[in-house]
């Protein structure tokens, strides 16, 4: 199973294929249109083992007054991109995007947030911790100077053991990573970061070991990044926000299989419901299910 897509809905396709295109350099590999819905894809050149970013328009649900507002109540809340040289990264992006300069965040990572044209946050990693930063070549002919990673899909749980499990167990994923963050008084969260299987931290041992974390920024891989609130389990009253059969907002994350029935069999197994039916454009076989926090999930089989 393969982590594939990350599905957004936007309100302006021109505007904001623009964005990706010109100011991040990404490539449009794939536009279908039907009935008023669009889906438009893509990519980091060379980014063969990471996601790309599918984003969908639809005409009939395109509410004149609805803006994408990030929420701390949302199931989703950015995705990152792995890069070499953040401040180069930095000075060649719009600043009117830009969220504030790059920081060496506590023992977490060289990073800076940004915003593209419809408000989602995206979170800019480089490879290195600020005090280990490397000599890089710069390629000019590049809107951001070098090829960045798509590198995480952050989704925010409040049963952080019940979701590692699931994307483990189901999806093939592997618990690799983990990193607190200590906010004072009682308040902050914990990220869980889930990878193909095949990779090896420098210390499998102890997730928490500080190496791992630059380990991780370094892989052309993409990862599932959990965030969990502490002690929001307890908040019965909160329950994260669901919006994908909105305008904007997480419309899911897409895994691939080379066999579907095999899938089925195994959710069946695991007693997790799912629906199979055709994708209204691409007319591909596919199934839907959700994750424990609600995410929409999408399982494709694979193209050949």
């Amino acid at each position: 199973m393969k982590l594939s897509r990350l599905l957004l809905g936007i309100k302006s396709p021109e505007k904001t294929l623009d964005y990706y295109i010109r100011q991040l350099g990404m490539k449009l590999l794939e536009t279908k249109t039907f009935e008023g819905k669009s889906r438009y894809v893509l990519s980091f050149p060379d980014n063969v083992n990471t996601v790309s970013l599918e984003l969908h328009h639809d005409i009939l649900n395109n509410e004149e007054d609805e803006v994408y507002e990030e929420s701390g109540y949302d199931n989703y809340w950015k995705y990152s991109l792995f890069v070499d040289n953040i401040e180069e990264v930095y000075r060649s992006l719009n600043p009117k995007f830009v969220k504030g300069v790059p920081f060496q965040f506590k023992d977490i990572g060289y990073l800076m947030h940004t915003r593209d044209t419809e408000n989602y946050s995206i979170e800019y990693i480089q490879k290195f911790f600020k005090n280990n930063s490397k000599p890089t070549t710069t390629i000019e002919s590049l809107p951001l100077k070098e090829i960045p990673v798509f590198g995480l899909i952050t989704l925010r749980t409040k049963d952080p053991l019940k979701s590692i499990k699931f994307y483990e167990h189901l999806f093939e994923l592997k618990f690799l990573v983990r990193m607190y963050v200590d906010h004072g008084n009682g308040r902050g969260f914990t990220l869980y970061f889930l990878g193909p299987k095949h990779l090896q931290p420098p210390n499998e041992l102890d997730l928490d070991a500080i190496e791992n974390r630059e380990w991780m920024y370094q892989q052309k891989e993409s990862f599932i990044e959990l965030q969990y609130y502490w002690v929001s389990e307890q908040d019965f009253n909160m329950e994260y926000t669901d919006r994908s059969d909105k305008a904007v907002g997480l419309k899911g994350i897409v895994f691939e299989t080379s066999d579907l029935n095999d899938v089925i069999l195994k959710l069946r197994r695991s007693n997790i419901s799912t629906t199979k039916q055709k994708e209204e454009i691409s007319q591909e076989k596919v199934l839907f299910l959700r994750s424990p926090d609600n995410q929409k999930i999408i399982i494709r089989e694979a193209r050949d």
